[in-house]
């Protein structure tokens, strides 16, 4: 069970990941910059407000492409020390908490309808991941590898 949760949580990991850079690519290519029109600041990503977000998203998608990594590979999963391990799964758990957090509040403050159904799934997703973190963070603090 604990392997079918571990390689789970690092596919869905991985898919959180890409669907952070698909947003961002998208949000990129598609959202037009109309502040030259409405004469007001520049939009986008300017300022240090701007690559502040860009730099912690990007911490993020490489935290969870480790976690994924961590989780789903044994020859990886063993490389660095504990207590690097430990506090590798300990953020990624708590981005997960975040992510649990977020669909959550975000179902609660919808009307019924696929909405719903889309945060609940995320919902599922990011508890998978989470119980998956919590069980490479149990290894970690134990010293034992990952291995099924």
């Amino acid at each position: 069970m604990t392997l079918f949760v571990r390689r789970a949580g690092a596919l869905i990991l991985v898919l959180e990941a890409c669907y952070l850079l698909l947003m961002e690519l998208a949000l990129a290519v598609f959202v037009v910059d109309t502040s030259e029109i409405d004469h007001t600041d520049a939009g986008g990503y300017g300022g240090l407000g701007g690559v502040l977000f860009l730099a912690a998203e990007g911490l993020t998608v490489l935290l969870l492409l480790w976690g994924a990594a961590a989780l789903g590979l044994a020859s990886f999963a063993d490389k660095g020390p504990s207590w690097a391990r430990a506090a590798g799964f300990g953020l990624v758990a708590v981005t997960q908490v975040l992510g649990v957090w977020a669909a959550t509040s975000n179902a609660l403050a919808q009307d019924a309808g696929p909405d719903v159904l889309v945060n609940a799934v995320m919902v599922l997703f990011a508890l998978t991941a989470g119980v998956a973190c919590v069980l490479g963070l149990r290894g970690a603090v134990r010293k034992a590898p990952l291995a099924a």
